[in-house]
């Protein structure tokens, strides 16, 4: 009789036990799924956005922030990307926007000067926001001096369908508050400068991050990458794959020739 009981009690544990271990795998299934799905409506809602203005013929606004010392590969990249897309695929307006259309901007070492389509006052509303970089020295200065910009930046944010910034202008983007909560990169001489921002989540040893519709990528060149990638989501990868053959860059090489 002892023994019967014994077994009984034993048993009773085991199922307890199952039942407790059932349930909590449950919830844990249940948690990764819910977070897992949330990140893909985050990564996907400005695909889908940006995919419904194709299908429906309208142009997707594409504005290039510039700016005194704006480094020219930074701006000059993308621009390139996406040019090469209009011409296979006619799908977006491409424009400049600088504090004053009326007034040149230099870029690096005043090699190049340039005026913009755009003024802050008068610029579209855009559907893709890029903002390349400069030296962080440069970011800095124009942080402090013109709150203007930081301002049209945080407002353009408010209804984009997707921001991009190129190297450093990771930084604007962190000044104007627009990374705050998200997960960024930027180039690797500047990090410790954006780690300065607790309220984001910095990534290292990445071309690009996408974190809904922000795309950060590190240094210069990966502005190519971040580019093609939006490309890629827009026109497609066989178009996206045939502009970087036209271009002669590797869209599949690593980081390790950093190390």
């Amino acid at each position: 009789m002892k023994s019967v009981k014994f077994l009984i009690a034993i048993t009773s544990i085991i199922v307890n036990t199952i039942a407790a271990q059932a349930q909590q795998t449950k919830q844990m299934q249940q948690t990764p799924h819910t977070q897992q799905t949330k990140q893909i409506r985050q990564t996907q809602q400005p695909k889908n956005q940006l995919l419904e203005l194709k299908k429906e013929k309208k142009k997707i606004n594409v504005a290039f922030l510039i700016y005194d010392q704006v480094e020219a590969m930074d701006l000059n990249g993308p621009v390139d990307v996406f040019t090469k897309a209009n011409a296979m695929d006619p799908t977006y307006y491409l424009y400049t926007v600088s504090a004053s259309s009326k007034k040149l901007v230099p870029s690096e070492g005043g090699t190049i000067v340039m005026q913009s389509t755009y003024g802050f006052e008068n610029a579209p509303q855009a559907d893709i926001l890029i903002v390349p970089g400069a030296a962080p020295e440069v970011i800095k200065s124009t942080s402090d001096s013109q709150p203007e910009l930081l301002k049209w930046i945080s407002n353009q944010n408010k209804n984009t369908k997707l921001t991009m910034s190129v190297c450093t202008g990771s930084l604007l983007l962190s000044k104007a508050g627009v990374l705050d909560g998200n997960k960024a990169t930027t180039h690797y001489l500047a990090l410790n400068l954006l780690k300065q921002n607790k309220k984001i989540e910095t990534l290292e040893k990445v071309r690009f991050v996408e974190d809904g519709k922000l795309i950060t990528t590190a240094g210069i060149t990966s502005g190519l990458d971040g580019s093609l990638h939006v490309v890629e989501l827009i026109n497609g990868k066989e178009i996206a794959d045939q502009i970087g053959k036209i271009m002669v860059y590797n869209r599949n090489g690593d980081l390790s020739f950093m190390e």
